[in-house]
């Protein structure tokens, strides 16, 4: 079952989440024409903020999808993908190696299949073939380490 996330894009989500509650509180209502009442003005309100793009739905695979676009960039502290309460941030990326460049220093930039460019910025990884799998786990200090199996791990930068 997908789960659905629904996402304030204004620069202050409170008016977003304040459409939800005003959604909820409508159950509350007794009166049958009154509770009706309260839906319809609240919907419109919904509907007139995702006109304005300021209320995007977003289904869970979208969400994921995006933080495996964006594992490996420096991105500015903010709560993108919902509140960041339960949210759990990507921790490592796995790849099907596509394509090496050897670099000048033994370095050697590479990428991954659906999972963008990388360089190394340390001496090389040995060996490395087009199919082999690759993981790239984020590090200390914002830095991330990619392995393949039977090689030692390097320190890697994202390109894109």
């Amino acid at each position: 079952m997908l789960s659905i996330i629904l996402f304030a894009m204004a620069a202050d989500p409170a008016p977003g989440r304040d459409l939800l509650q005003k959604m909820s509180d409508c159950r509350t209502i007794k009166i049958d024409a009154e509770r009706l009442a309260c839906y319809d003005r609240t919907v419109v309100a919904i509907d007139d903020a995702k006109t304005k793009k300021d209320f995007v739905v977003l289904e869970r695979g979208e969400v994921q999808k995006a933080k495996r676009d964006l594992f490996g960039f420096s991105l500015p502290s903010i709560r993108l993908f919902g509140d960041g309460q339960a949210d759990e941030p990507l921790k490592q990326l796995v790849g099907v190696l596509q394509t090496t460049t050897g670099l000048p220093g033994g370095l050697m930039r590479f990428t991954l299949q659906g999972a963008g460019m990388w360089e190394t910025t340390e001496a090389t990884m040995v060996g490395l073939r087009q199919g082999d799998t690759v993981t790239i786990k984020a590090g200390s200090l914002g830095s991330y380490v990619a392995t393949a199996p039977g090689r030692r791990s390097v320190r890697v930068r994202r390109l894109r």
